[in-house]
C-alpha cells in the first residue's frame, strides 16, 4: 500500500504541473513548493526548540492560532513553524509575527518527508482537523516528536475504517493526542483500539472571542453604516452570488461584500453586477462614495473584524461540499448566520442549525425570505444572535485541554 500511495501521490503532483499555465492558484501551489526547503534552511535550526504546526488552509489556521500565540507566551526560546496545504491560506498569514517561519508543505513523498523531518526535528508536531500525511506521520515517529491531531473528526465512512483503509489506520495510530472534535469521533477511535482521544471541540471559539474583545473599528466602516443596518456578505464564491444577488438589489439595507478570492476579476464581476450602487473599499473618497448601498471588499486580512458591523451575516462555501468557510466569524459578534445547504461535516454549524442561530437555505427563494425576515424583525435577529454569542463561550470552556498539554509536553521536553 505505501508503494501505491507513494505512486499516487508523485503522480497527482506531476499532473497537475501544466496546469499552472491556467491556474494562479495551481501556480503559486508549486511556486511556494520549490522554495520550501531554501526557507526552512534560512529560518529553522534542528538544534532549537522546535515546535510545528500544519494547517491546510486559512480556516485552520485561525483554529492554530491562538495555541501559537499563548505558547509563544509560555516559552521564549520557542520557535513556531507554520506550514500551509493551500496557497489561500498561506498567503494570507505569511506576514504573522508569532512564527519565525511560515512556508508550504512538500508534497507527501518519503524522500520529501525524510529531509523535512531531518531539518526541522520537532519536539511537537500538530496536524490541525484532518489534513494528516502518512509519511510525515510516520518520520516523526522515528525522529521520536510528540505527534498531535487537533480539531479532528472521524466518521465511519472515512477511509481509515474502509476495507482498503488498513494502511492508513496504522499511520493514524502513530498519533500520540487526538483532540477531537466531538464524542463520535472519540468513540470511534476508542473502537479502533485509539485510546488517547480527548474530546476537545475547536479553538478557533478561542480565536473569535479574541476578536471580539479587540474592539477594533474601522474608520472607513464606520462611515459608510453610520449605525445602520448592515448585512454582511463573507467569502462569497460565484454560486453564493447567484442566491443573494437579487435580494440585495431589491433591497435599501447597506451591503458589505467580501468574494472568497480578491482578485481583479472577481472584483470587476461583482461590479458589473452591482453597477452604480456599489464601491470598491480602496475607492472610498469623497462623500457620496459612502452614500452608496453596497461596499466592495477588495483587500485581505480585514473580514474578521468586519463581521462587527453586520445586522445579519451570510458566509459562503455551503454549496460546495467540504467547503463552508467560518461560521463563528460573525456569530461572536451576535450575528445571526445564513449559510447554504452542504454544511454537514462542520460541527458548529450542524449545532447552530439546530439551535437557530444558524439557517440554512438552498435556493435564492429561501434565501430571500430569510433575508427579508430578519430585516424587518428586530426582536428575531436579536435572538438568534444570542444564541449564537453563547454557543461560542460554552464551547470556548474546552480548549484549555489542548493547550495545557501541550505546555506540560514542553516543559517535560527541557
Amino acid at each position: 500500500m505505501k508503494i501505491i500511495y507513494e505512486i499516487f501521490i508523485t503522480t497527482i503532483y506531476a499532473l497537475s504541473i501544466p496546469l499552472r499555465l491556467f491556474s494562479k492558484k495551481i501556480d503559486l501551489f508549486h511556486k511556494g513548493r520549490n522554495n520550501t526547503f531554501k526557507v526552512l534552511k534560512e529560518q529553522i535550526s534542528p538544534n532549537k526548540k522546535n515546535i510545528w504546526f500544519h494547517v491546510s488552509s486559512l480556516g485552520e489556521f485561525e483554529i492554530a492560532r491562538p495555541l501559537i500565540e499563548e505558547l509563544k507566551l509560555n516559552f521564549s526560546d520557542l520557535n513556531i513553524l507554520i506550514t500551509f496545504f493551500s496557497p489561500s491560506g498561506y498567503e494570507n498569514v505569511r506576514g504573522f509575527k508569532y512564527a519565525e517561519s511560515i512556508t508550504y508543505l512538500p508534497i507527501d513523498s518519503s524522500k520529501n518527508s525524510k529531509k523535512f523531518i531531518k531539518h526541522v526535528n520537532p519536539i511537537i508536531a500538530v496536524f490541525i482537523k484532518n489534513d494528516l500525511w502518512t509519511n510525515y506521520i510516520s518520520e516523526l515517529k522515528k525522529n521520536k516528536s510528540i505527534i498531535y491531531s487537533v480539531s479532528s473528526k472521524f466518521r465511519v465512512s472515512s477511509f481509515y475504517f474502509g476495507i482498503f483503509g488498513r494502511w492508513f489506520l496504522d499511520r493514524l495510530k502513530m498519533i500520540d493526542f487526538f483532540f477531537v472534535q466531538d464524542n463520535e469521533s472519540k468513540l470511534l477511535l476508542n473502537k479502533y483500539s485509539i485510546k488517547n482521544v480527548i474530546e476537545s471541540g475547536d479553538s478557533r471559539f478561542t480565536s473569535v472571542i479574541r476578536t471580539l474583545n479587540e474592539d477594533k473599528l474601522i474608520p472607513d466602516l464606520e462611515k459608510f453604516t453610520k449605525n445602520k443596518k448592515c448585512f454582511v456578505a463573507g467569502s462569497v464564491w460565484s454560486r453564493d452570488m447567484n442566491i443573494i444577488k437579487e435580494s440585495i438589489m431589491n433591497s435599501q439595507i447597506k451591503t458589505i461584500i467580501a468574494p472568497h478570492e480578491i482578485s481583479e476579476k472577481k472584483i470587476n464581476e461583482l461590479q458589473n453586477i452591482f453597477k452604480n450602487s456599489c464601491i470598491r473599499l480602496s475607492c472610498l473618497r469623497k462623500e457620496e462614495d459612502f452614500k452608496k448601498k453596497i461596499l466592495i471588499i477588495d483587500s485581505i486580512g480585514q473580514l474578521r473584524y468586519i463581521y462587527r458591523y453586520a445586522y445579519f451575516a451570510y458566509v459562503g462555501g455551503g454549496f460546495y461540499q467540504n467547503s463552508l468557510h467560518n461560521i463563528l466569524e460573525p456569530a461572536v459578534f451576535s450575528s445571526p448566520v445564513i449559510v447554504g445547504g452542504l454544511y454537514n461535516g462542520f460541527k458548529e454549524a450542524e449545532d447552530l442549525v439546530d439551535l437557530g442561530g444558524v439557517i440554512s437555505v438552498k435556493n435564492s427563494i429561501e434565501f430571500s425570505k430569510i433575508f427579508r425576515d430578519l430585516c424587518a424583525n428586530n426582536e428575531k435577529q436579536k435572538r438568534l444572535g444570542k444564541i449564537n454569542l453563547n454557543y461560542i463561550y460554552e464551547n470556548e470552556k474546552n480548549n484549555r485541554k489542548v493547550i495545557n498539554s501541550l505546555i506540560e509536553n514542553l516543559r517535560l521536553s527541557d
